[in-house]
């Protein structure tokens, strides 16, 4: 038997939350599925009840919120039975773009029911987080902290904060001195605008720095790109949210399972959306680590 859990970040999709959550609850209702809901309380919370829950019994984990939301559930089910479905109601909400097809709640769950789990990667970060999506450091994470400061506009779309934090960001032109090791043979050493590691495709409302990414491929893909000037970036920006800035010379593209970032200075990294401050980042892949529900069309 499978326990089913509604898991929900209150304070995601413009504190509609638990009114998402009960709309899942009576939509699996109709399949003849009982499940139950837990309310996240504190930072962490959903990482300790995951957790509890996977090693009582496998659980289906309907996890309502955006990617930071994910990063918790996921890292209380590591190595475990248990399972996700990923119902977007958060900011950025893009995770779920490298394993859906449909962004509906409805459409989601009822894709949901008769899915099994396909085994998926994570990143480990430091030997004591983990990241389920992408982790950026520079402009992209910079562009993540300053999103912040424009969260409480709940009159704009995730979409709408995410642009105006880019566009505010830029005016700070600003690039960053990283050493850079891939797999312990090849280094990049200097000025760069940015560092991205992905496991998924789309970070930031749908802008694509690794096209390539697959979550279940056992691949790091890296995207680096070297010190840019505020003009040169605004003429980067368009071609790198389309994904379409692989070829560009500033641009280096490389596959890994291992890589360490680190710098003189503290720089900021985005894990999932929540950023840190850091004088080191080294990430590799955990192959086969979770278990989340795929939806085709």
């Amino acid at each position: 038997m499978v326990k089913h859990v509604i898991v929900i970040n209150p304070i995601s999709g413009k504190c509609k939350g638990k009114k998402y959550g009960i709309a899942v609850l009576k939509l699996l209702k109709k399949y003849d599925i009982n499940a139950e809901i837990v309310i996240s309380e504190y930072p962490n919370h959903l990482t300790e009840i995951s957790k509890k829950l996977s090693q009582e019994e496998k659980t289906r984990f309907y996890v309502l919120g955006g990617d930071g939301t994910l990063n918790e559930v996921a890292s209380g089910i590591l190595n475990t039975d248990s399972e996700i479905v990923a119902i977007p109601t958060g900011t950025g909400n893009d995770f779920v773009k490298s394993i859906s097809y449909y962004n509906s709640i409805r459409k989601i769950v009822r894709g949901s029911i008769k899915k099994d789990a396909k085994k998926t990667d994570i990143l480990k970060l430091n030997n004591n987080r983990y990241c389920v999506n992408i982790l950026n450091c520079g402009f992209d994470a910079t562009v993540a902290k300053n999103l912040d400061i424009f969260r409480k506009l709940n009159f704009l779309s995730g979409k709408a904060k995410y642009n105006i934090s880019l566009l505010y960001t830029l005016l700070r032109n600003k690039n960053y001195k990283f050493k850079i090791r891939i797999d312990k043979k090849k280094t990049y050493k200097g000025s760069f605008t940015l560092a991205v590691i992905a496991n998924g495709k789309y970070y930031g409302g749908g802008v694509k720095p690794c096209p390539e990414a697959i979550p279940n491929d056992g691949i790091l893909n890296i995207c680096i790109v070297d010190a840019t000037s505020f003009f040169d970036k605004i003429r980067l920006l368009p071609k790198y949210k389309r994904g379409e800035h692989l070829n560009l010379k500033q641009v280096h593209i490389e596959k890994a399972s291992d890589i360490t970032i680190v710098s003189n200075h503290k720089f900021p990294a985005s894990i999932d959306g929540e950023v840190i401050y850091t004088k080191k980042i080294h990430a590799k892949i955990e192959k086969d680590a979770i278990n989340v529900i795929y939806i085709d069309k």
